[in-house]
């Protein structure tokens, strides 16, 4: 009997692992990645901005038209290539849809911010490629915000490869970087407001 349970807790063990294991991601080895053309899965994707507010909290602001592509040879994988627009009218509050939270909305998006009616695209476009260890790299890109033009550097995990729902390659990264909303010309109420910003990425990609 004792021995009958000891099997079975080693087996459960063992098991565990597989059990738990993401449903739709068969890899998560970078090498595991077809080489070809990704382009972004825009409902499964989320650019989430964080910045101090009087030092009380890190307010969260969300950017909902995102558009992304990125080229990838496993054999290769410094020489990726990504490049990512985003709209900056497209900006939402912690508060949504409410009447409140689409006035803060308008105004953000506003002149005194990020003058989306001037400067319609902020774009990030990959520089330089630097793969890691297992999962993880860096990628130095130019961000264009505001009309100013910076070099950033987004710190990515990649989270796997798979099917997903249906035939086809699916593929995911979170990433984050932080920068200085001063560097692009936005300043308004600083240092009341923070100047550092720091961006946090989910996004998925589809093989074309």
């Amino acid at each position: 009997m004792i021995r009958r349970l000891a099997c079975s807790l080693l087996a459960a063990t063992l098991l565990a692992p597989a059990a738990m294991a993401a449903p739709g991601v068969t890899s998560t080895k970078p090498a595991d990645l077809p080489a070809g053309h990704y382009g972004v899965d825009p409902t499964h994707t989320t650019i989430v901005g964080k910045i101090s507010h009087l030092g009380f909290s890190l307010y969260q602001i969300r950017f909902t038209k995102v558009d992304a592509s990125f080229d990838y040879d496993p054999k290769a994988p410094q020489n990726a290539a990504l490049k990512v627009s985003v709209d900056p009218a497209s900006i939402e509050t912690a508060t949504g849809g409410d009447e409140a939270g689409l006035k803060f909305a308008k105004e953000l998006a506003g002149e005194a911010w990020f003058d989306a009616a001037k400067f319609p695209t902020a774009t990030f476009v990959s520089t330089k490629v630097e793969p890691g260890q297992g999962q993880t790299g860096k990628i130095t890109g130019d961000l264009t915000l505001h009309g100013v033009t910076k070099p950033v550097v987004l710190d990515v995990t990649f989270n796997g490869v798979g099917a997903g729902f249906g035939p086809g390659v699916k593929t995911g990264f979170s990433a984050t970087t932080t920068f200085k909303r001063s560097a692009f010309g936005i300043s308004k109420y600083a240092p009341l407001v923070g100047d550092d910003v720091t961006l946090n990425i989910e996004i998925e990609f589809d093989k074309k």
